[in-house]
């Protein structure tokens, strides 16, 4: 996490990741968007004039359970809820799978890394569009999904 203060200014910038396998175990993790490899540090920027207050940065936010897990959990900001969700599915029989890798990416950059723990996940990110993929027994997939689509699949 990241805190900028100056005169009496406060500001946070990061992201809140959320995993679960269940409603009743929540466990958080605080983190910030994975920065490229082989990038410089960035020339500092002019400070803003006094009365210019940084615009607060929306956080983002997973869970990942058991299909239904919706109906159970709720976005830890009420004026973000989740809007977009996947699951992960077998091609073959339909099963449910568990314990995929999971990188979340806008314009190529990656906001989320982690392994959902359930075969279903719920999001809360801003508009727009995302490329989530998935890797499962080391092969990798993906799918291009709108913020709002609550059935989104990929499937091995």
């Amino acid at each position: 996490m990241v805190v900028f203060k100056k005169r009496d200014l406060l500001a946070l910038s990061g992201i809140l990741l959320i995993a679960c396998t269940d409603a009743q175990s929540v466990k958080a993790q605080y983190s910030r968007p994975a920065e490229p490899q082989n990038m410089q540090a960035a020339a500092p920027v002019a400070p803003r004039p006094p009365s210019a207050s940084p615009a607060p940065q929306q956080m983002l936010y997973y869970v990942c359970g058991k299909p239904g897990i919706d109906s159970h959990v709720t976005s830890p900001d009420p004026d973000h809820p989740f809007n977009m969700a996947i699951s992960f599915v077998s091609a073959s029989d339909g099963a449910l799978l568990s314990d995929v890798a999971v990188k979340v990416r806008r314009h190529g950059r990656v906001l989320m890394d982690f392994v959902a723990a359930g075969p279903h996940c719920l999001f809360s990110v801003p508009d727009a569009d995302y490329r989530i993929e998935g890797t499962y027994r080391g092969e990798m997939k993906f799918e291009i999904v709108q913020t709002g689509n609550m059935n989104a699949r990929i499937k091995w």
